[in-house]
């Protein structure tokens, strides 16, 4: 199924994919971008489009947290998100640190992309750090599955 989506060639296909995983569906990209080398597709190019998908799908979630309001307000009685938003900007730069560790770990993104967007952390900073911190993962992933994949596959057939 994911080769009819995810043609070689079709980076169209590969950025929607990322964009969907990345936003509150439960779909699980890393393995996927580690077998794109395998499909024939460049490491440079790919790892740009993929990360971009990513960054936009994850913004989903941050927007969703930035106007939950109403849903995660009962948590917000003691001014946790006020306190987090203080954390977040004591300087800009640990929170895109944040942002940047989260986007690189297997950890559910989603939880620190929805507390970022209900803490009022700006979208600029978030992007920036998310789309980093995803470029890195993503590039270590492609190089980890080709070796990999290179490795158990022999060559010429």
């Amino acid at each position: 199924m994911i080769e009819n989506i995810v043609a070689p060639g079709t980076y169209l296909g590969i950025f929607i994919l990322s964009f969907i995983a990345s936003s509150l569906l439960p779909i699980f990209l890393e393995p996927v971008v580690a077998g794109l080398p395998t499909l024939g597709f460049p490491l440079i190019p790919t790892v740009f489009v993929v990360s971009a998908g990513a960054t936009l799908g994850s913004l989903t979630t941050y927007f969703l947290g930035r106007g939950s309001e109403a849903i995660a307000g009962r948590f917000n009685k003691g001014g946790i998100g006020d306190r987090i938003h203080g954390w977040l900007m004591i300087h800009e730069w640990i929170g895109i640190a944040v942002v940047f560790l989260g986007a690189m770990t297997p950890f559910p993104f989603e939880v620190v992309t929805f507390v970022a967007g209900f803490s009022r952390f700006p979208v600029h900073l978030y992007t920036i750090g998310c789309f980093l911190g995803k470029l890195l993962k993503f590039v270590i992933l492609m190089m980890f599955g080709s070796a990999i994949l290179s490795y158990f596959i022999l060559p010429g057939l």
